[in-house]
């Protein structure tokens, strides 16, 4: 079986390009480094994931929520 020897750099910097990793991915990483979302996290995921956001907007969404209630 050959490696696939196809690294993705951009062109200026050098710099790896990082790939988008799914909901799945990011759950097994946060298990192995000990990630725990509490009830008002989980909440606000739920939330958000109800109305149909995904990617950056379900990110802001979340962020926001946080930031709202600290600027208060």
């Amino acid at each position: 079986m050959a490696k696939c020897s196809n690294i993705a750099r951009e062109s200026k910097s050098g710099r790896f390009i990082p790939s988008k990793i799914g909901a799945s991915k990011a759950t097994k990483f946060a298990l192995v480094e000990g990630v725990r979302l509490n009830e008002k996290s989980l909440a606000a995921s739920a939330l958000t994931l109800s109305s149909g956001m995904k990617g950056d907007a379900y990110r802001e969404a979340i962020t926001g929520q946080f930031l709202a209630k600290r600027a208060k």
